[in-house]
């Protein structure tokens, strides 16, 4: 009989057989699912020992029946569909796979950036028209000298700094957590919110989803940007309230808008968003490469074996919890 159970929720590969033979090497059973609701997640993970997690909803209800969990480990760096707080109140560990996907995202903002300034999409639809002329483009600007807003400058919005660095663009950035010091390192000038809408060129969301997010970009934020301006949005869909996107769009208070996320993800066949012109999609892909799926795999697998071996993973997000871990442990 193995020694743990460890639970797969949800997964994006073709096999977990790699997975299956770690764990099987230090005594633990692997159990794989693709949960889509909360009765089969729970039903899945009631008695698991530590959970692997992509988008199955580990909500408060599954995480305060779970038995004798230790620790959630997403495959991915968000932690929004994870009731932390309630995790954190049963003593389970609750980490994400940093670091695996931080060149991709920012090489995507960038590419979104780029598109969006040299009118990629629609040049691409008049070349293949019998009229093949140039007039027909939206008004284009030089890149070099036009100003980048970055809504968050983590790890993913400093990157983005560092290679529109390269292209000339001028760099502000909005982060509540990031002091002057760490902004000048990156060659990001703070300002606050009204200042970085109102001035930037084009505005890249890089923040969490978390309750202070959700909705934040809606019909005030979108009215406050220039009409000439982008949106880029390679963070989660939630941030931005996609209805006042959608009439901003078709209403011309911004030129357009670049979106790896969505609200609600896939779109719906008769979302507008699909219609509009001014719209790059993308299927929330921002994160892949061979190399970065790789990454994540190994980086939440390493996590969990940590904790089964009474160590702790390497990226934390409740690190309160060990106060109580702690107690619980003395008692």
């Amino acid at each position: 009989m193995s020694r743990y159970k460890v639970v797969v929720t949800d997964h994006l590969f073709s096999s977990m057989e790699e997975e299956r033979e770690i764990f099987r090497g230090m005594g633990a059973e692997l159990v794989v699912g693709q949960c889509r609701g909360e009765d089969e997640t729970l039903a899945l993970s009631r008695d698991a020992d530590a959970i692997l997690n992509t988008y199955a909803p580990m909500t408060a209800t599954v995480i305060q029946a779970l038995e004798r969990c230790r620790v959630i480990v997403r495959f991915g760096i968000g932690v929004d569909n994870v009731a932390v707080a309630t995790a954190t109140e049963r003593g389970i560990m609750v980490a994400n796979t940093t670091d695996y996907c931080i060149d991709e995202v920012a090489d995507q903002a960038m590419a979104f950036l780029l598109a969006c300034a040299r009118g990629l999409f629609p040049s691409a639809r008049i070349a293949r028209d019998a009229a093949w002329d140039f007039t027909r483009m939206p008004r284009l600007a030089r890149i070099r000298g036009q100003m980048l807003g970055l809504l968050g400058v983590g790890r993913i919005g400093s990157a983005v700094a560092a290679r529109a660095e390269g292209f000339g663009l001028r760099i502000i950035g909005h982060d509540p957590y990031l002091s002057d010091e760490a902004a000048r390192e990156f060659e990001v000038q703070l300002v606050d919110l009204d200042a970085l809408l109102k001035e930037s060129d084009f505005v890249s969301i890089h923040l969490p989803l978390n309750s202070e997010t959700t909705g934040m970009f809606g019909e005030a934020a979108l009215g406050k940007m220039k009409p000439t301006a982008f949106l880029i949005n390679v963070a989660r869909g939630k941030i931005v309230n996609q209805a006042a996107l959608c009439q901003a769009l078709q209403q011309g208070k911004i030129a357009g808008a670049a979106l790896d996320v969505l609200e609600t993800e896939p779109p719906k066949p008769d979302d507008p968003i699909r219609r509009l012109d001014n719209v790059i999609l993308t299927p929330h892909s921002a994160w892949y490469s061979e190399q970065s799926r790789v990454d994540m795999r190994r980086r939440a697998v390493g996590q969990v074996v940590s904790v089964l071996k009474g160590e702790l993973p390497y990226s934390l997000v409740n690190k309160e919890v060990l106060q109580r871990i702690g107690m619980r442990n003395k008692g």
